[in-house]
């Protein structure tokens, strides 16, 4: 028999005496597996839950507001507001290649919203059909987002957010009834999803009205936009466009493309990354907390194989008396102490997965819990604990092991 195989033919033999599995280790390392494991899925689901907020607001839009000149630039004084219009979007396409969908949008707040009996405030925009995958304007089963028909036509059909069509209608079916907007007849053909939304201009798109550009033009005149929207190919980077715009705006309007408040750029590519980095900085931080806790489970572990190794101490000199190696001795104690980690493991991560699958089936009504998102396992969390275990478990084990094979067989036999 090879001196490994020993190690764990003796290894079975002490655990089979219910010498090495005391119920407080195996607590202590369940405790502290059941904390890595949560805390690593609360941070998982915050990282998923901030990522699923920032696609409310849209797939990676650039924004873009116009601001007021600070230079002096060709004789013209400073101070002059920039103008978005419709000649400037369409120099945008021309001039700027690396731009893939492009916008203007207007706004229009406090309009009056009006179904029956039933009248609402509410803020318009005009968009264009583009906002439907740019903006994730996402309609309900049943219905739909404004087309390029609808936008051609100048037709009066109206788009709502959730929370608007539920103060107009309450429970009452919206697609298909006639709104009227300041008196003029509207068709809804369709109802937002509802949808998280951590970022957001104008306020949140649940309680937004949309209908199509042109027939915000043909309502209000056709003036200039409140902003303008656009997403950028690959493998273009929002700064580099950005560069471009400005010096198309400039060379359209007469000022210095340096003048940084002249063009205000709300960059959401930019966000995102800078929120992914947080959010995985924060998981980290919460399995590195959990790993303390696992690691004070595995400094008890070690306690007790060195108490162990003590209280075996004649019986460790017997067996290297007869001619055990110390690789067999190494391996008894090293096997022992992972088989405890091990049955502790199993345990943490078994309940680990209860309390989650309890929590997801929870409805969470708060506004702060819905954006803190519900713990989320997956299987590198089970790997990197299952690493740890591993890890603690030799660690547990290999010192008191180092310490049994240094000791005299002569010595140990008379340990009483």
């Amino acid at each position: 028999m090879g001196s490994t195989r020993q190690g764990f033919a003796l290894m079975w033999k002490f655990l089979g005496r219910g010498r090495s599995r005391p119920a407080s280790i195996l607590l202590a390392v369940a405790w502290g597996t059941l904390s890595m494991m949560l805390l690593m899925g609360f941070g998982e689901g915050l990282r998923r839950q901030m990522a699923v907020g920032q696609q409310g607001l849209g797939n990676d839009p650039i924004i873009l507001w116009s601001g007021a000149t600070t230079k002096q630039w060709e004789g013209l004084k400073a101070g002059r507001e920039v103008r978005f219009t419709k000649e400037d979007v369409a120099a945008l396409r021309r001039g700027v290649p690396a731009i893939d969908d492009l916008a203007g949008e207007y706004s229009r707040w406090a309009v009056d919203l009006r179904w029956g009996t039933t009248s609402v405030s509410a803020h318009l925009t005009g968009v264009m059909p583009c906002y439907e995958h740019v903006r994730t304007h996402i309609a309900r089963p049943g219905g739909r987002f404004i087309n390029d028909l609808d936008q051609a036509q100048g037709r009066r059909v109206l788009f709502l957010g959730p929370e608007l069509a539920t103060k107009l209608f309450g429970s009452a079916k919206a697609v298909g009834q006639t709104v009227f907007v300041r008196g003029v007849p509207f068709t809804v053909i369709g109802v937002m999803i509802n949808k998280q939304q951590n970022g957001m201009y104008g306020g949140p798109d649940i309680g937004k009205a949309n209908i199509p550009v042109s027939t915000f033009e043909n309502m209000f005149g056709e003036g200039q936009f409140d902003n303008i929207l656009y997403t950028v190919k690959a493998p273009a980077t929002p700064k580099e466009v950005e560069s471009q715009v400005r010096e198309v705006f400039a060379r359209r309007q007469h000022f210095d493309p340096t003048d940084e408040s002249a063009l205000h750029f709300w960059d959401t590519v930019k966000n995102r990354e800078d929120g992914d980095k947080i959010a995985r900085a924060m998981e980290i931080f919460m399995g590195v907390v959990g790993g303390m806790t696992l690691l004070v489970a595995g400094v008890g572990l070690a306690n007790m194989m060195f108490v162990m190794v003590q209280r075996r101490t004649r019986e460790i000199g017997m067996q290297m008396a007869i001619g055990a190696h110390r690789r067999a001795v190494t391996s008894q104690i090293v096997g022992e102490a992972l088989v405890l980690a091990a049955l502790g493991g199993y345990l943490g991560i078994g309940l680990s997965w209860l309390l989650v699958e309890a929590l997801m089936r929870v409805p969470v009504q708060s506004e702060a819990l819905q954006f803190l998102g519900k713990p989320t396992l997956s299987i590198p969390m089970g790997l990197i604990t299952a690493l740890a275990l591993v890890g603690i478990g030799c660690l547990a084990g290999a010192l008191p092991a180092r310490r049994a094979v240094k000791l005299n067989p002569v010595e140990a036999l008379r340990h009483e």
